[in-house]
């Protein structure tokens, strides 16, 4: 489970192997071994050394989030697995073919996922309304088509095609989240994806599921890998942008968050008019909406899925795959995206 806290007053203490949140009158105590992550999205909030302490023991991850942006701070165990042997062939590999076909498979990732995500939304709503299936079917395989030309591209490194990989990435985005659109609420007043800035109920959701839910457990996965979480291959390099974190999330976007937040409001989990904080408050979401994503998002990474052969917890292979990127830097694998079917 996950700690949030997201209240002014809250104080986070221990006592023996609990985690104590207290607030005014009220006292809880959690189990260390039932914690997987602390969320903390308030500059209220107060911890204890000793529960700090008690979280770095257990190997859990203490994220200091806010609500528009990317987290300004994790706190991890200073001790991570990993060889420094794959941190210098990382470093390496930038300025050869591995770093071309890492970035390739990035991309086919994400596309592919988008694609068959489309595909899974069409075919869910065959029976109930089969123009609209039919027209989100065909954007799918429009994907599927920008997907062949990646595949088809060749490089010696990445410097030499990454503004081709990611005109074709933001063309497979046009046509994905355009989809998106038929099926959303109007009321959600979506009008396609924003990043910086967005204040539209869907984007909000969407910022606050890549930002503070996935964007953890990837960053996790990379530094227990021991990869240098800043050098990436798709995402170019700037002071102080986690690059390779970045990669590795496009292959999860859509399984992991987006898939999880249509759910949400399609199934009126989440109703549109209800996302949004009141004018004034120092967050963009709702606590009780923002509290819900974070719920179902680990609910999802929680969930079985089958994948390279095997069946696992989808969150197993966010960390299998930042352990296949270091094979194949070495030399020791083939690197092939993280791909869920229909």
């Amino acid at each position: 489970m996950k700690i949030f806290l997201d209240d002014f007053g809250i104080f986070l203490g221990r006592k023996h192997n609990r985690f104590v949140i207290k607030k005014k009158n009220e006292k809880r105590e959690i189990l260390a071994d039932d914690v997987e992550q602390i969320v903390c999205t308030c500059q209220g909030v107060s911890f204890s050394v000793s529960a700090v302490r008690l979280a770095v023991e257990h190997s859990i991850q203490i994220v200091f989030a806010r609500y528009g942006g990317w987290p300004y701070a994790i706190l991890m165990p200073m001790t991570v697995t990993g060889s420094v042997r794959a941190r210098r062939e990382q470093f390496i590999a930038y300025n050869d073919e591995r770093g071309f076909i890492l970035a390739q498979n990035f991309v086919l990732g994400k596309l592919k996922n988008q694609a068959n995500l489309l595909k899974l939304v069409a075919k869910n709503r065959k029976q109930t309304n089969p123009s609209l299936a039919d027209r989100i079917y065909e954007a799918g395989r429009r994907i599927d088509r920008i997907v062949e030309q990646v595949k088809n591209l060749e490089g010696e490194r990445v410097d030499d095609v990454r503004l081709t990989l990611m005109n074709l990435e933001a063309e497979g985005a046009r046509v994905y989240w355009a989809a998106l659109q038929y099926i959303l609420p109007a009321k959600l007043g979506f009008k396609g994806r924003v990043t910086r800035g967005a204040t539209d109920p869907f984007n909000c959701m969407l910022n606050f599921g890549y930002q503070v839910a996935l964007f953890p457990e990837v960053w996790k996965a990379v530094c227990y890998a021991g990869l240098d979480p800043y050098a990436g291959f798709l995402h170019a390099d700037r002071p102080g942008k986690p690059s390779l974190v970045l990669d590795l999330m496009e292959e999860f976007r859509q399984q992991v968050v987006d898939r999880t937040l249509i759910a949400l409001i399609t199934k009126k989990v989440v109703k549109p008019d209800s996302v949004l904080a009141e004018e004034g408050e120092d967050r963009l979401l709702r606590k009780d909406v923002a509290e819900k994503i974070l719920l179902n998002l680990q609910e999802r990474l929680d969930t079985r899925v089958m994948f390279d052969g095997r069946r696992g917890l989808l969150k197993s292979f966010i960390y299998s795959q930042a352990r296949k990127i270091v094979r194949f830097l070495l030399g020791e694998s083939d690197y092939t995206p993280f791909i869920l079917g229909w």
